[in-house]
């Protein structure tokens, strides 16, 4: 509240808001030092604060350093719009590990906290469950200074990953529907109401009719909704009101900047007599509520794929320089400027980054020369970031962002046949030198490891029965960590996709790729250094495990692994994508070392080439053909 101030010269005059707050201003003839707006301070206002998605990847440090954010906001409470943990398990001890890390987190708030269930934290009974022991009902209401606060379980409307399904445990979606209409019906008429749940259910194609009922349910009220779950900021009106979808509080984000919605942030909500005002304050700065939509996302999505780098793929051993042809196209209303940088240096040189502009609906492209001192073996090469950043503008809006795209030239690697028996058991005596050598980050945008922390090599080779994998990790802190799952520690993951190109090199998270069974299509295995917990998300991974043959051992520097994938699985594989028994040819095949050391809160992943299933995924990568 502000406090009376008596300034040096005339009488003290109030200059108050309804005069409850009085800020006490001479009198003074002419010009004066302030200006005449009424001060902002009626005692029915209030602030609280909203805090997004922290799953998916979370990234280590960022939600719990909001807390101290938060409270030097000195919100009246902190609502949330779910995923906190990341879930998907019914082991007792990682959720418990999970949710005690996350309450440790917000038990540094000096304002009330308020949870709302999101689809990592509650997918299955097991979990439902143990929200219910933890913090009782999964939907309920409450209200301040007048405000009517509805919290919801998204989950039970149907789960992200079975949305005709909902999460099955203590609670029945007819009963929420009912607590909805009971709670409306007892508070006819709030000062507004506030509408809270994890999935935006009115981006779902077709909405559920329940959540089309609670909007009719609404409809005579002033209320704002808000969301999480896309790690997208969204803003758009529903029957003339705010439905935001808000970005991230530390999850999984390729934070491309506030046009594309992608950014680390709370929401800042004042309540006022004529209902909330709503900024957006990122972890470093504050925006306002319009700070994207889906109309500037949709543009900016097409101006991004406009620039397409053409991967043409060789078949030689030896790269001695080739070019590379980046195309561009304006689909905008006014012209639009590129200028290109090398934002990642690797062992090739790229000449030919020139500075364009590119009138709308006009097309342009450039050809990048690639070279290197003397001819290196294709596999050796390391992925270079090229920024395109993109000045121009959507409407009456000027944007300015990057685009950023892998460059990398590409072959086609062979499988060779083994010279003799190879002996599953971790030891890799049989190999010899494996021949793929990586002490770089290959994915340009996973963070870079050095060499002294973490590098690998490996080896594909085949015989009449399996196809072989053999990895060599040098690690300078091997852990064993019994109770946490495979990916999130040390460990190696191999996925062998013997699928068609468009099918193998779809764009898509890994998330989707596994929730939507892109995954379960190919062979996935993951081993970790000792004793793990069972991942229930990558539930497939165990039915493929039993048919594979793999060992772990320790080495002097690390450890290393052996892998037998029978021929017949990825031929059934291949047979389940054509329909036919032609016999599979060539076969993507990816390779990842994850690292975790004492200490750190998440395991580091090191790609070969790009990451598949990331932002930055390059289509003809990772191809391996066999030997005949």
């Amino acid at each position: 509240m502000l406090t009376s101030v008596m300034m040096a010269c005339g009488q003290a005059r109030d200059v108050s808001a309804g005069g409850s707050s009085p800020l006490s201003l001479p009198d003074m003839a002419g010009p004066k030092p302030w200006t005449e707006v009424q001060v902002q301070d009626d005692p029915d206002d209030f602030h609280f604060v909203v805090v997004s998605d922290r799953t998916c990847c979370a990234r280590p440090g960022v939600f719990a350093g909001a807390m101290p954010k938060v409270n030097l906001l000195s919100p009246a409470f902190v609502v949330s719009v779910g995923d906190l943990i990341e879930g998907y398990t019914e082991n007792q001890t990682q959720l418990d590990r999970e949710w005690d890390e996350i309450q440790s987190y917000v038990n540094q708030l000096e304002a009330p906290f308020f949870y709302t269930p999101g689809n990592h934290d509650m997918n299955n009974a097991v979990m439902a469950n143990e929200w219910e022991r933890r913090f009782g009902p999964s939907y309920y209401h409450f209200q301040y200074k007048g405000v009517l606060f509805l919290v919801l379980n998204s989950e039970l409307f149907g789960m992200v990953g079975a949305p005709d399904t909902p999460v099955p445990g203590p609670w029945k979606q007819a009963d929420q529907m009912a607590f909805v209409r009971s709670v409306l019906a007892q508070h006819p008429d709030p000062r507004w109401t506030m509408v809270l749940l994890h999935q935006p259910l009115w981006t779902l194609n077709p909405i559920d009719p329940d959540w089309l009922e609670i909007e009719t349910l609404l409809d005579e009220r002033d209320y704002t909704v808000f969301a999480g779950h896309f790690h997208q900021y969204s803003r758009v009106e529903r029957h003339n009101r705010n439905f935001i979808t808000l970005a991230t509080t530390g999850g999984g984000s390729s934070l491309r900047g506030t046009a594309f919605g992608e950014f680390d942030h709370v929401a800042w909500v004042t309540m006022r007599d004529a209902g909330p005002v709503i900024g957006n304050l990122l972890l470093d700065g504050i925006v306002d509520v319009d700070v994207s939509n889906p109309e500037l996302l949709g543009a900016l999505k097409k101006i991004s794929d406009s620039v397409v780098v053409e991967n043409v793929q060789a078949s030689d051993e030896l790269f001695a320089g080739s070019s590379l042809r980046v195309a561009f196209s304006n689909p905008t209303d006014a012209p639009l400027t590129v200028s290109p940088s090398v934002t990642r240096k690797t062992n090739f040189d790229i000449a030919g980054l020139v500075p364009l502009t590119i009138d709308p609906g006009a097309t342009a492209e450039v050809s990048l020369q690639l070279s290197v001192p003397e001819p290196v073996p294709y596999r050796s090469l390391v992925t270079a970031a090229v920024q395109w950043m993109v000045t121009g503008s959507v409407g009456d809006r000027p944007v300015q962002f990057p685009v950023v795209k892998p460059v990398l030239p590409l072959s086609r690697y062979r499988i060779a046949a083994t010279s003799g028996p190879i002996t599953v058991d971790g030891r890799l005596e049989e190999w010899g030198a494996l021949p793929y050598v990586v002490s770089s980050q290959g994915d340009i945008l996973s963070e870079s490891i050095s060499a002294e922390d973490l590098s690998f090599q490996f080896d594909v080779r085949e015989d009449d029965e399996n196809l072989y994998v053999a990895v060599n990790v040098v690690d300078d802190e091997v852990l064993k960590l019994a109770d946490l799952i495979p990916r999130a520690q040390d460990s190696i993951r191999v996925f062998i996709d013997p699928r068609a190109p468009d099918r193998r090199d779809a764009s898509m998270s890994a998330g989707e790729a596994a929730l939507g069974g892109d995954m379960a299509a190919q062979i996935a295995t993951i081993v970790a250094t000792g004793e793990v917990l069972a991942d229930e998300l990558l539930g497939f991974v165990t039915e493929t495990n039993a048919a594979i043959e793999s060992q772990v051992a320790p080495t002097s520097a690390g450890y290393a692994a052996e892998f037998a994938i029978p021929l017949a699985l990825i031929q059934a594989k291949a047979s389940a994508d054509t329909g036919t028994d032609a016999p599979w040819r060539e076969a993507r095949i990816s390779i990842g070392v994850s690292d975790r050391d004492a200490g750190e809160h998440a395991a580091r992943p090191l790609f070969w080439q790009p990451y598949r299933y990331g932002n930055a995924a390059l289509p003809g990568s990772e191809v391996f053909v066999r030997p005949y």
